[in-house]
């Protein structure tokens, strides 16, 4: 299956410290949507653009982008540029072939050496616009002020 990156939509009700030490018995996840770490990798520089905060954090500080490895938490102020970012690639990949390739990180050759090459990565079209489609849809959710968008990192 691989590294997978999870977003839940929770009403602001949550315990948002522990909230992902009990998401499999906890009855506030509203919608959710699983992104492959590749994908996210791919489109981790726009990511660090969305105002966040860490709730595994003392005093849960503010921030940009995600916790790639942690948890982390959006808010009403994030909604807009999350909807924004994930339109944006939305419409990108709207124009990619049914399955389409990315270029990935650099693989070094045997023993180290410089003749590696690119890992190539390969996704269904439809499969990516779904995921971003629930994504701005839980984001819209997100922008009425009464929910949080919820990450949890590989």
């Amino acid at each position: 299956m691989g590294l997978e990156h999870e977003f839940y939509l929770t009403s602001k009700t949550i315990d948002i410290k522990n909230f992902w030490m009990y998401i499999e018995s906890s009855n506030n996840v509203i919608d959710c949507v699983v992104i492959h770490d590749d994908l996210i990798q791919y489109i981790m520089d726009s990511l660090e653009w969305i105002p966040s905060k860490n709730p595994a954090l003392r005093g849960i500080p503010s921030g940009k982008g995600i916790n790639y490895y942690g948890v982390t938490l959006f808010e009403k102020d994030a909604s807009k540029t999350l909807i924004s970012i994930f339109s944006s690639w939305k419409s990108l990949f709207k124009n990619a072939p049914k399955k389409f390739e990315l270029t990935g990180a650099f693989i070094d050759g045997e023993n180290g050496n410089q003749e590696g090459n690119y890992e190539r990565l390969v996704f269904s079209r439809d499969e990516v616009i779904t995921q971003f489609e629930k994504i701005i849809s839980m984001s819209e959710t997100l922008a009425a002020g009464e929910f949080y968008l919820y990450h949890c990192g590989i």
